[in-house]
């Protein structure tokens, strides 16, 4: 391996470093919402759609979350579901999830592994304000953005496009690999 190659894998291997250091440490783990938590039906653009599960161990998902892994994270111990919707406007996402009380997901898709759940399994409140709801375990609290769009799109893509899509990204990184 090349030293400038060397250089750069030292480089980026410092700026995961610095990017895994400069998360919140202090997890403050979620709690059952009281009886009378509720989500927001709409907001900044997006509109409630249910709950949702998340897919990571759902088997023919290969790992794959139901917001997909392309679109941007965000997990704070003040979550909102306010904050969150505007997180994932201003990132242009259709999709809007929250989960665990703390975590937000945007995407442009909802995996086709992902199913709606009843709704006591969305039974976290959100770290930020308890009277929300933020998801549950491995469900997810689910807005779709609704505005500027012609309707609820509700998944795009199919189980097949996860795999070829998680094929392209091993292709890539054993290119990567021989650089």
């Amino acid at each position: 391996m090349s030293g400038a190659m060397m250089r750069l894998l030292i480089c980026a291997l410092a700026m995961m470093i610095a990017l895994v250091a400069a998360q919140d440490t202090n997890i403050v783990y979620p709690t059952t919402a009281g009886p009378s938590a509720t989500p927001l039906p709409n907001a900044d653009g997006y509109t409630y759609a249910g709950c949702w599960n998340e897919t990571i161990d759902v088997a023919g998902s290969g790992g794959v979350r139901a917001l997909s892994e392309v679109g941007n994270f965000s997990a704070n111990n003040s979550m909102t579901i306010g904050s969150c919707l505007k997180f994932c406007q201003s990132a242009n996402a259709r999709f809007a999830g929250l989960e665990y009380g703390r975590e937000c997901y945007c995407s442009p898709y909802l995996s086709t592994f992902s199913e709606r759940l009843d709704e006591s399994n969305c039974s976290f409140a959100c770290n930020g304000n308890a009277s929300e709801i933020c998801g549950g375990r491995l469900a997810i609290t689910l807005y779709n953005r609704t505005e500027g769009s012609t309707g609820m799109a509700w998944r795009v893509g199919s189980g097949s496009q996860a795999t070829w899509y998680g094929f392209l990204a091993f292709v890539f990184m054993v290119f990567a690999a021989f650089l």
